[in-house]
This record gives structure tokens, C-alpha cells and sequence, in this order.
């Protein structure tokens, strides 16, 4: 088996000779739609059309190589989710994701989920933190604990292949039950996908549970999420890859919607 990786994940793709990933893109799609599904079902929601325009991504050359659309609490305590896909599946990349920020009327970590190919897979779930996990056991103990056991198993498992950013701030946003691996399609199916939704499902839990914030921390737990929520999108070293499919104003409008800076008005 190889070993756990240790590089910058455009370098890991450029390591590799081109590859046709359509049919394990359309798979890990499908997965990202069952994870959808499941949100979508357990929490309030509507679409949020200030990037209508392109939701269709294409590329320099015309062609298409994504979507996006995004969504915000209908009832519910969600600020922003976005669902989307990048890349081009017939060469080997694809990054897809279904990130869910939530308002600061709850206490519940927000969702990160990602899956993608680099050629082989990309899987990341993590519970994000609302406070520095060392200092706020209580936070930690209450949402994270109840899935300590699945990470030891899945870490402890043969086939799975932890993926370590290389990139220090990304690294420092995992929580100690983050999933961010890269293994084999086979392995990743296996092993890694039942866990992701196991993630999904358990967060959705939460969230419906969730008890309000107190008021007086509900300033500082807002502008602790919107600078975090900015900065990882902003800082991901991956963004070179979305600069080479889209161009850098492509790949900064979609920076500012992952962020949420465009969102409509009355919000």
C-alpha cells in the first residue's frame, strides 16, 4: 500500500499522467448527492440565486467544467451551504464539495465535506469547531466525542490513507475526527464512504437538537466564522488548479461565493 501523503495536492496531480475519471467522478458525484439528500431533508433550506449566472462554470476554452449553487436557512439556523464540482473528470481532476456554514443562533460545528479526484480519490468530512477545541472541552466533548470511536476505526483500518495538507492554516481548520484522506477508488468505497455519511447524517442530528446560543456570545462566535470561513477559501493553496481550468477572475468570483460575499440582498 502506499503511504500517507505528504504534498500539496496539485503537485500530486501533476505527478501523474493524465487519467479518465469520468466513471469515478459520476460515482463520487452520486455520494455528494446522497449527502445532499440527507441535509436537504432533515433541515430547512432554499437556494440562494445571486450566482444564477453561473451556475454552469466553464472553462477558458468554453467547455464546461462545473456548477455551483448555493443556500441559506429557510427556518433553519444554516447561513450558507454550497454544493458544487469543478474540474475536467476525462483528464483526472475533479474536486466536489458540500460545505455547510451555520448561523451564530446554534453552537454546532459547521459540516465540511469534499470528494475529488487527484487521480485517486479525495475524501474530506470534518465537524469545524466553533471555538479553539483546546480551550472548550465542553464544545469538543458534546460534538465531537460522539464520533471518536469511528475515527480510531477508520485510522486504524489497513486500507485507509490519511492526506496531511502541507499547507499549515488548512492543516490547522481539521478537527481531531477530521476524515481528509486519498487512497484508491475501491479502498475509498469500502472503507471511507459509509464513515462520510455516518459524518452527514450525525451532524444533521445536531443541528435539529440544537439549543440557541447564548446572546452575549453570539458576536464573537459570528465574526470568528466569517473570518474563518474566508480565510480557508481565500488560502487554499489548491486554487492554482481553478485558475488553470477558469482563469483567476473566474476562480475569484467563486472564491467570494464560497465565502459568501455574494449572496442576495436580503439576506
Amino acid at each position: 500500500m502506499p503511504p500517507d501523503t505528504v504534498n500539496h495536492l496539485a503537485d500530486v496531480l501533476d505527478a501523474h499522467a493524465p487519467r479518465d475519471n469520468r466513471a469515478v467522478f459520476d460515482y463520487l458525484l452520486d455520494v455528494r448527492e446522497r449527502a445532499w439528500q440527507i441535509v436537504q431533508a432533515g433541515l430547512c433550506l432554499r437556494e440562494d440565486l445571486a450566482c444564477r449566472d453561473i451556475q454552469t462554470i466553464r472553462g477558458l476554452d468554453g467547455s464546461v467544467v462545473g456548477n455551483i449553487h448555493t443556500y441559506t436557512g429557510d427556518g433553519s439556523p444554516v447561513d450558507w451551504v454550497v454544493r458544487s464540482w469543478v474540474g475536467r473528470p476525462e483528464t483526472g481532476f475533479t474536486n466536489i464539495h458540500l460545505t455547510c456554514w451555520l448561523t451564530e443562533d446554534v453552537e454546532v460545528p459547521h459540516l465540511g465535506f469534499a470528494l475529488g479526484t487527484a487521480p485517486d480519490v479525495f475524501c474530506y468530512v470534518d465537524f469545524l469547531p466553533r471555538y479553539d477545541p483546546p480551550a472548550s472541552f465542553e464544545h469538543l466533548d458534546r460534538y465531537h466525542e460522539r464520533l471518536n470511536e469511528t475515527w480510531i476505526a477508520l485510522r486504524r483500518h489497513p486500507a485507509y490513507r490519511t492526506f496531511n495538507p502541507v499547507h499549515l492554516y488548512t492543516r490547522s481548520t481539521l478537527s481531531p475526527i477530521a476524515v481528509c484522506g486519498l487512497l484508491p477508488f475501491d479502498d475509498f468505497r469500502a472503507v471511507v464512504e459509509p464513515v462520510m455519511l455516518q459524518y452527514v447524517a450525525k451532524w444533521v442530528e445536531l443541528v435539529q437538537a440544537a439549543e440557541p446560543t447564548p446572546p452575549e456570545r453570539r458576536a464573537a462566535l459570528r465574526a470568528r466564522d466569517v473570518l474563518v470561513r474566508r480565510t480557508i477559501v481565500e488560502k487554499d493553496p489548491a486554487n492554482i488548479l481553478a485558475d488553470r481550468l477558469v482563469g483567476v477572475p473566474m476562480r475569484e468570483r467563486l472564491v467570494r461565493i464560497l465565502h459568501a460575499a455574494e449572496r442576495e440582498t436580503h439576506v
